[in-house]
């Protein structure tokens, strides 16, 4: 047996003794999240709905990290530019994503091109539901859903109406897909690269309706006469929404109950101490008195305090809606 010597047992000794005092601290460096600024990545340009949301709680989640939070807008492919975006980055959160079923789950179920999965990200934490409208340009000569019924079937065989959405198989594309298939008749979808793009031309008129997620402007842009607000898609309406007829009241329309939801997601591989972190301070940003009030003054419903695991079940809840969607119009994709 090889004599180690005297000299050489004390350096080693010194060695291990160094390496166990630096292990705890390395511990703690590794947990020592964020040590800069992070990015939220908004799917969709500046100025829509979504855009509005990340600009109330940039600022305090970044509060409650103590850093601050960047809101990158990426728009392009309904939310699929920004999302590879995510996961091209290092899971360590440094980047998190806001994301609804358009972003995340819609596209690679229905489009063989996107290659990534919906449960290649895992949820943070929810942040609101919000209320689906029907909305029709101002000079549509339609004033009820009756009155819509009513022209989109007369005008299929001749000039049909035209509709806009965020995207070839965005959930706003569906619905409205299958709202063609109930009515029997032929509508034409414009596919844009957000909702600002939308709302734009609803209001020029270049296109004759669209559904869209509610936000409070809508009925400010409605006063001003620049398109209408036909019908609410969700059974239950908040009370921003009560002078608005609600869509499953019409004849056959019954079962058309639709609304949409956002979240804060990371890639599913993000150690669980930065998840943890980022999910208390979602959490405790949107119980600020001044974040709900501002979401909810949108007609929007604020989410509930949730564990990281709790909010990767209302996840895999909302993947199997979005997937039920799919089955109702028997989309394909492209």
């Amino acid at each position: 047996m090889k004599t180690v010597s005297p000299v050489r047992r004390a350096l080693i000794t010194t060695l291990l003794c160094s390496s166990l005092f630096m292990m705890p601290s390395m511990g703690m460096a590794n947990n020592n999240y964020p040590t800069g600024p992070v990015t939220m990545m908004v799917p969709y340009p500046a100025g829509g709905p979504s855009d509005s949301i990340a600009r109330v709680l940039s600022g305090p989640i970044g509060k409650q990290l103590g850093v601050q939070v960047i809101v990158e807008n990426l728009g392009g492919a309904t939310g699929s530019i920004a999302a590879n975006k995510v996961l091209n980055a290092k899971a360590d959160g440094s980047y998190f994503f806001q994301g609804t079923a358009n972003e995340l789950i819609l596209p690679p179920l229905t489009n063989s091109a996107i290659k990534f999965k919906p449960n290649d990200f895992r949820s943070v934490h929810p942040i609101t539901t919000s209320n689906l409208v029907l909305l029709v340009k101002q000079d549509l000569p339609v004033n009820s859903v009756e009155d819509f019924i009513e022209l989109a079937k007369e005008q299929a065989s001749g000039t049909p109406l035209t509709y806009g959405s965020v995207g070839v198989g965005s959930l706003y594309h569906l619905i409205s897909d299958r709202l063609s298939q109930t009515l029997d008749a032929n509508l034409v979808h414009v596919p844009y690269r957000g909702t600002t793009n939308v709302m734009q031309d609803l209001a020029g008129g270049q296109i004759d309706f669209a559904i869209q997620a509610f936000s409070k402007n809508m009925k400010d842009m409605e006063k001003e006469g620049r398109y209408k607000i036909l019908a609410v898609l969700s059974k239950e309406k908040p009370e921003i929404l009560q002078e608005y007829p609600i869509l499953s009241d019409a004849k056959g329309f019954e079962d058309f109950n639709y609304f949409t939801g956002s979240s804060y997601l990371v890639k599913k591989d993000t150690p669980e101490h930065i998840v943890e972190k980022l999910n208390k301070a979602i959490a405790a940003a949107v119980q600020e008195p001044e974040v709900r009030n501002a979401l909810g003054a949108d007609g929007r419903v604020v989410a509930k305090p949730m564990t990281p695991a709790q909010a990767n079940d209302f996840y895999q809840a909302e993947i199997r809606q979005t997937e039920n969607v799919i089955k109702q119009t028997g989309f394909k994709g492209n």
